[in-house]
C-alpha cells in the first residue's frame, strides 16, 4: 500500500516529530511510505523558543519531502501537485493545532477531489488547544469535514472529537512505546550529568503554563521534610517567562535540592536523563495526552502524573506509578515519597504494561481501520 504521512517530521524538533519519525520506520518495511514535511513550520514571531530545528538529529528518512510553507498558499499547491503525482492509498495527518488547519485543509480538499479514493485518516495529538482561542473550533471543522476516519490517544481527545464531529469513524490507541537501543546504566548517567544524589526526580520537556512545573517546584518544601538525599532535574527550555519560574526556584529550594537545564535536550542526550531518573514527573494542569509517558516507560523509569484525563489511563496506579491530586504540591511531595518507600519492582511492571502499547499494534490497527472504509 502507498502512504503519504502529512506531518512535522525532523530536522524539526519535539515530540510530534519525533513520533512522525518513528511511524515512518514502522510503516516503511511493508508499505511504500513518503513524509509531506514543513518547509516552514511557525513563522519566527509565532515561535516561543530559541529553534525549531534539532541541528544534531541523526533521523534520516528517505522520502522526507520539505514542501509545505504554513503560510505560503503556494507552496499548499506544491504539496497536492507531489500528493497527486504519488497517488497515495492513505494519507496519515497528525493533527495537534488549529494554526495548521487553512493549509491542510487547502491540501486534503484538493487531493479528494483529484484522488477521490484516496482515504484520509487523521492522528489527533490533540484537538483543542491547551491556549485556547475563539476561532480554533471553526478552523478545526474546517479540516476535519475532509477526514474519512481518526485515532485518538485518549478518553479526553476522544471526548473533544465527538463534541466536534457527528458519530466519527475512529480508534482509540495509545502512544506507541519505542524500543530503545541505546542505554546506560543509572551509575554512568549520572556521572555524565554531574548528578550526585542518591535519587533522581525528573521532569522532562518544553516549559509551558499548563505542564504545572510550579507545582513540582512548590513541593520541595514539603518533599525535604520527609526525603534526604535527593535532587529535582528539569530538563526543559521555557517557552514563557523564565523569571517566574527561577522566582520560584529560589524561594523554594535549599542546597542545589533543585537544578533547572533551561535548553531543548538533544536527542544523544535523552537516553542520559531518563537512565539517570528514579522517577519522572508530569504535574499537568490539562493535557490531551503525553509522549512523556511511553518514553519514561521506554526507560523502565515509573511515572508521578496529575489524576487527570489524558493523562491518568497511561498509569497503573502503584504498580507503573502513581496519580496525585492536579494542583496540589502537598500531594504531590507525598506521591514522590510513597514512590521511594514502597518495596516495589516498578522496572518489572512497567515491562510487562507496556506490552499493550507495541508499534506493531498500532500500525496494524491504522490499516484495520484504513480497511474499513
Amino acid at each position: 500500500m502507498k502512504i503519504s504521512l502529512l506531518s512535522v517530521a525532523p530536522p524539526y524538533r519535539g515530540g510530534i516529530s519525533e513520533q512522525t519519525y518513528h511511524l515512518y520506520q514502522q510503516l516503511k518495511d511493508n508499505h511504500t511510505v513518503n513524509i509531506i514535511n514543513f518547509k516552514r513550520q511557525y513563522p519566527v514571531f509565532l515561535f516561543p523558543g530559541k529553534t525549531q530545528y534539532d541541528k544534531i538529529s541523526s533521523k534520516h528518512q528517505d522520502e522526507n519531502h520539505r514542501i509545505i510553507d504554513s503560510i505560503n498558499p503556494f507552496s499548499w499547491r506544491r504539496a497536492v501537485g507531489f500528493i497527486k503525482q504519488s497517488s497515495p492509498d492513505l494519507i496519515l495527518i497528525r493533527f495537534w493545532n488549529p494554526f495548521f488547519a487553512l493549509c491542510y485543509s487547502y491540501i486534503i480538499n484538493k487531493v479528494k477531489k483529484q484522488l477521490p479514493n484516496t482515504k484520509i485518516i487523521c492522528i489527533c495529538d490533540n484537538i483543542i488547544p491547551h491556549e485556547k482561542h475563539f476561532y480554533d473550533i471553526p478552523l478545526i471543522k474546517k479540516i476535519f469535514k475532509h477526514v474519512d476516519a481518526y485515532i485518538v490517544m485518549s478518553s479526553k481527545v476522544e471526548e473533544e472529537l465527538k463534541s466536534i464531529i457527528n458519530n466519527p469513524v475512529y480508534k482509540k490507541l495509545f502512544h506507541p512505546v519505542v524500543s530503545v537501543s541505546q542505554k546506560y546504566s543509572k551509575g554512568e548517567s549520572r556521572v555524565k550529568i554531574g548528578a550526585t544524589k542518591e535519587r533522581i526526580i525528573v521532569f522532562f520537556g518544553l516549559i509551558r503554563e499548563y505542564k504545572g512545573l510550579d507545582i513540582l517546584i512548590k513541593s520541595n518544601k514539603y518533599l525535604r521534610e520527609e526525603l534526604n538525599d535527593y535532587q529535582i532535574v528539569i530538563c526543559g527550555e521555557s517557552y514563557e517567562n523564565e523569571s517566574k519560574y527561577n522566582k520560584l526556584i529560589k524561594e523554594n529550594s535549599e542546597n542545589d535540592e533543585i537544578r533547572w537545564i533551561n535548553e531543548y535536550i538533544p536527542e544523544n542526550l535523552v537516553p542520559i536523563y531518563f537512565s539517570a531518573s528514579d522517577v519522572v514527573v508530569l504535574p499537568y494542569k490539562s493535557a490531551s495526552q503525553s509522549g512523556v509517558i511511553p518514553l519514561s516507560y521506554s526507560y523502565e523509569r515509573p511515572v508521578i502524573a496529575s489524576d487527570i484525563k489524558g493523562i491518568k489511563e497511561m498509569i497503573q496506579t502503584q504498580k507503573t506509578g502513581f496519580l496525585f491530586e492536579k494542583d496540589n504540591p502537598e500531594a504531590l511531595s507525598k506521591s514522590i515519597v510513597n514512590l521511594f518507600n514502597k518495596e516495589e519492582d516498578y522496572s518489572l511492571n512497567i515491562i510487562e504494561f507496556r506490552k499493550q502499547f507495541s508499534w506493531s499494534y498500532f500500525i496494524d490497527e491504522i490499516i484495520n481501520l484504513y480497511k474499513c472504509l
